[in-house]
């Protein structure tokens, strides 16, 4: 491996275009457990809340309130000021600018009567908007803005119902939904302005796990021209994050059953990090990025994103380095491979989905991904582009096809096509399935 690109900082792509509604097939969901909910009142004290709650996504995005349908539950056996509370019409939305009224019937809150809020999603950040019943009052609207981090500014409810997940009521850690000050009164949610609870802020903090089909894989020459992918990749994720690369640990998995170039590829050491700055070396043994041997890779993941490195085997070419950066979006400004193997999933090949987790431009270069280092490929950008659900995978199947295998293999020592030899990055990130998973910490 050879030549040494520091690759500094995240880049948000603008991901503003295409955004609206698009046709969503649910999933089979199941359950994750032990997750959070945070009372606060007006002055951001932590007033109750509990730490059992019950989360379901089948891992799709609303992205148009007139076309919006229930995606996801939330439920706790845990009474709220003595009080169950209900949970219902739960509906998460992908980046985009909504406006929710108040005094809708359940399941059509864009009628249009009432008082309501106008909510700015950004590229990294998911919206939930619910209806919650407490002691007689019913439909009370809450409206969660969630990006990866710890919860905060304000403190988080640790006490009453727990569970045995190791994130069951631990304020450090890092959730993959976590509730943010979205209305920036320095008090993580938004104040309700109806039902009882007027000025109060409901704040649900989530874990994700993932086991999905159907997902993207893009690769992209020195130009930024698609040349090859797959649209049947496998993912599954345990729903942790790691925060240091001297402690991280394999915490999902990236595979196809479709070569590439005429050649089998495995992904390897999968490790999925929350926000944070990380340096990745690229002739260290499988498992230890952080040894200090070779060239290198520095990645900032920004709030509402998360970064994926693993390890790359391919035609004989062994430990290729790869880094994505993912958050949620629909995949550019470059053109997403379309063809090759696809599966019955409603997002496999359709280059207008908006991805839970796409990976974006990170060196800002103009090409989503950024140019591996090492390995045969230098130059060239693997993207892969992934959907989350709580539960078991779209069970798709396979559609056939040989579009992939007619693609031409670049000559690799073309200077045109990022030939040479070095380290390179690629990434994998992705969808949300069902498991178990624990928080890895410094």
């Amino acid at each position: 491996m050879i030549g040494i690109n520091s690759l500094a900082s995240k880049l948000r792509p603008v991901l503003t275009a295409a955004l609206c509604g698009l046709a969503l097939t649910s999933i089979q969901a199941s359950a994750s457990t032990g997750n959070n909910f945070t009372m606060l009142d007006g002055t951001g004290s932590a007033v109750g809340g509990t730490n059992d709650v019950e989360f379901t996504w089948d891992g799709t995005l609303n992205t148009s309130v007139a076309t919006a349908v229930e995606n996801a539950t939330i439920s706790s056996s845990q009474p709220f000021f003595g009080a169950q509370w209900d949970a219902h019409h739960v509906m998460i939305y992908g980046p985009g600018t909504y406006t929710i009224y108040t005094d809708c019937p359940a399941g059509s809150p864009d009628c249009g009567v009432g008082a309501s809020y106008t909510v700015t999603v950004n590229p990294g950040q998911v919206m939930a908007h619910m209806l919650f019943d407490w002691s007689g009052n019913l439909d009370i609207d809450v409206i969660d803005v969630w990006e990866v981090g710890q919860f905060g500014p304000s403190s988080m409810f640790t006490g009453a119902q727990t569970t045995t997940d190791s994130w069951s009521a631990d304020d450090t850690n890092v959730w993959t939904f976590m509730s943010i000050d979205w209305d920036n009164d320095g008090i993580n949610g938004a104040g309700m302005i109806d039902g009882p609870f007027v000025g109060f802020n409901a704040n649900f903090n989530l874990m994700v796990t993932a086991q999905t089909t159907g997902n993207n894989f893009t690769m992209l020459d020195g130009t930024g021209s698609a040349v090859g992918g797959t649209n049947d990749v496998e993912f599954t994720w345990d729903g942790t994050l790691n925060t240091s690369v001297a402690t991280a640990v394999e915490n999902a998995t990236i595979s196809s059953s479709q070569p590439f170039f005429g050649a089998q590829w495995d992904a390897h050491h999968v490790m999925i990090y929350g926000p944070g700055t990380y340096t990745i070396y690229t002739d260290c043994p499988a498992g230890s990025p952080d040894c200090g041997v070779g060239a290198s890779y520095t990645v900032t993941v920004n709030p509402g994103q998360v970064m994926a490195h693993m390890l790359f085997d391919w035609s004989g070419n062994l430990d290729i380095d790869v880094i994505d950066v993912w958050e949620v979006g629909q995949f550019g400004p470059s053109s997403m491979f379309t063809g090759a193997q696809t599966t019955t999933d409603s997002w496999s090949a359709d280059d207008t989905n908006v991805w839970t987790f796409m990976s974006i431009d990170w060196d800002n270069d103009g090409i989503n991904g950024a140019g591996m280092i090492d390995g045969p490929f230098v130059g060239f950008n693997a993207n892969f582009n992934l959907m989350s659900a709580t539960g078991a995978s779209g069970g798709g199947t396979s559609d056939p096809s040989t579009d992939e295998r007619t693609l031409t293999p670049p000559d690799i020592a073309d200077p045109s096509f990022g030939g040479g030899a070095a380290a390179g990055l690629w990434s994998l990130f992705g969808l949300v399935g069902l498991a178990l998973f624990r928080r890895r910490n410094h």
